[in-house]
């Protein structure tokens, strides 16, 4: 994968990050993706690209060629858990499949950086927000970014996981958090 960016957000929020690519120059089209984010297309940096078929025919989207990034929206889990938001500049290796799409890549990282970094894979950082970082975002993000109301939400003790915790390690995690004396809900 070209590069990704995890933000923490909460109710809403994430349309700052929509917002950032909606203020482009050249700003992107939009399509939902599958009722859990967006796909941004840019269009102006080139084509869609598509793999071949067994057959010789067009094939499935490949993301890696093509000028896309998507971009997996927080929601809310168990009535108490949100997901962390992904941005995903998908062509892969960017620089020579998509070179139009890496200074955009570099400034999105220098926007999102002007946020709280909550969590970072360097052992150096002594971050102090693990503690409400559970399941596995810890395990598959480099560095976590809070945007303004996530963060005031971990000062008050909000959790979060990562969109691809199965129903599985939700039922871990709330075990947990009961012993903490939280309760989830199941969703419906």
């Amino acid at each position: 994968m070209g590069a990704t960016y995890w933000f923490l957000a909460t109710d809403g929020e994430h349309e700052k990050v929509l917002a950032w690519f909606r203020g482009l120059a050249k700003p992107p089209e939009e399509f939902p993706a599958g009722g859990i984010g967006v796909l941004l297309i840019f269009r102006a940096f080139g084509d869609l690209v598509y793999k071949q078929s067994a057959s010789g025919g067009t094939g499935p989207l490949d993301p890696q060629k093509s000028p896309l990034v998507s971009v997996f929206l927080p929601i809310k889990k168990r009535g108490i858990l949100w997901t962390a938001g992904e941005v995903h500049f998908l062509p892969t290796p960017m620089r020579k499949v998509c070179p139009p799409l890496e200074p955009i890549n570099r400034s999105f990282r220098k926007w999102l950086a002007n946020f709280d970094r909550v969590f970072a894979v360097d052992p150096k950082w002594g971050g102090k927000w693990d503690y409400h970082l559970e399941g596995s975002i810890r395990n598959h993000a480099s560095e976590v970014f809070a945007l303004p109301n996530a963060m005031d939400a971990l000062r008050r003790g909000q959790y979060f996981v990562a969109d691809r915790d199965n129903d599985l390690r939700l039922d871990t995690i709330c075990q947990s958090l009961r012993l903490r004396g939280i309760n989830c809900v199941r969703d419906t």
